[in-house]
């Protein structure tokens, strides 16, 4: 009779001892499925991250923007000249400076490098000395297509970059499909540094 009695005191405690060595195991578990999954998560945002840098556009701004320019310098000439005629000789040797004027505008138009990469966005300026301007994708908060005749247009790049908040490139051939390609690479980017994020902060 005693041993019946300390069968049915030892038996719920047997079954608690089960429910906690199984809460315990499926504890392990579940933490070694969520370990495997950052990892997984990590390894695919490095691998976004570290790919290959390969061009998607490259251009520099049209003669069309510099037209003022060109305009001013073709004013300034037509004065000189009859100044020279008119009044002196002088006016003549200014005539260099609208030549200049010109020369520098177009040098900067061709040594003005736009670039778009599935990395960044990049800037290059300078004649003499060259500076180079980088912004990385995962910046990018918004971006706005412009598409005209001809399947040519013009992308804006709003970006967290404090120097750069807004970018416009130059007019480009297929607009839409630069634009699509650059918003599927950021996007992807980003969503995998916010699963990163989320999951360091469990």
């Amino acid at each position: 009779m005693n041993q019946e009695i300390n069968e049915q005191y030892d038996s719920p405690q047997t079954l608690d001892n089960e429910q906690q060595s199984q809460e315990k195991s499926t504890e392990k578990k579940v933490k070694k499925d969520e370990e495997k999954l950052e990892d997984a998560i990590e390894a695919r945002a490095r691998k976004i991250l570290n790919r290959r840098e390969e061009i998607l556009w490259r251009g520099t701004p049209l003669h069309t923007s510099m037209l003022k320019y060109h305009a001013l310098s073709f004013l300034m000439t037509v004065a000189f000249v009859y100044l020279g005629i008119t009044f002196s000789a002088f006016f003549f040797a200014l005539l260099i400076a609208p030549i200049v004027l010109s020369t520098l505008k177009i040098l900067s138009i061709k040594t003005n490098i736009y670039e778009i990469t599935n990395k960044r966005l990049r800037i290059k300026k300078g004649i003499f000395s060259r500076v180079t301007h980088e912004i990385e994708l995962y910046d990018i908060k918004n971006t706005t297509l412009e598409e005209k005749r001809g399947n040519k247009g013009f992308i804006t790049f709003y970006t967290t970059n404090e120097k750069f908040p807004k970018i416009r490139f130059p007019r480009m051939k297929n607009p839409s499909e630069i634009h699509n390609k650059v918003r599927d690479i950021y996007e992807e980017i980003k969503l995998e540094r916010n699963k990163i994020t989320h999951s360091k902060a469990k």
